[in-house]
């Protein structure tokens, strides 16, 4: 748990204070401090002065505002560690009376797969589905594809029909597509004529 500056600064005080009331202890347990001692200090304190009786009230009030002080600084501490939500693993086809038809993100991963692998131009194909909504997915393909393939023509029509593809199928909506080249296509070397 991480305190701030002035919660830190609260708790040191504190904490010297328990040790000079375990000093205490431990001097009346061996005698080295009397009760004649203690109890002069008492007098001294409450000897009938009202500033003595202010002085003694403030230090209990500032001891008292130190405490609840340092409990508010711990139970931020928890409530601010509260358990992440975990992210959803599947998409809401429909709901309706009869109930909601979900569709698992492995099951959209490998409808992915499955429409990137069956153009002739993708060589390799990796796949990631976000969940944007209950019924809206993001897509992001990384992908390896064939020399000589043109590549803003390419994209922008697997783009298209991988949105048309899912949704379709699915049932869900896919807000974006997001296509990246992993490894760019080299043009092949025109012949030497000699």
């Amino acid at each position: 748990m991480k305190f701030r500056w002035i919660d830190k600064l609260l708790l040191v005080l504190v904490l010297f204070i328990i040790i000079a009331l375990a000093a205490l202890s431990i001097g009346v347990a061996m005698s080295l401090i009397t009760a004649e001692s203690i109890v002069m200090v008492v007098e001294i304190l409450t000897n009938g002065l009202i500033e003595n009786r202010l002085i003694l009230g403030g230090i209990g009030l500032v001891l008292l505002v130190f405490a609840f002080r340092l409990f508010i600084a711990m139970g931020k501490r928890k409530a601010a560690k509260a358990t992440p939500q975990a992210k959803p693993t599947s998409a809401l086809i429909q709901a309706g009376d009869n109930g909601a038809a979900s569709v698992s993100l492995q099951a959209v991963d490998a409808m992915v797969q499955r429409h990137c692998r069956a153009n002739q131009k993708v060589k390799e194909c990796e796949s990631n589905i976000v969940v944007l909504e209950t019924n809206a997915v993001a897509v992001g393909v990384k992908l390896v594809v064939a020399n000589e393939t043109v590549l803003p023509e390419f994209t922008n029509a697997l783009q298209e029909s991988l949105k048309t593809y899912i949704e379709t199928y699915c049932g869900i909506v896919v807000r974006n597509v997001d296509v990246l080249i992993i490894s760019a296509p080299q043009p092949q070397k025109p012949a030497r004529v000699v």
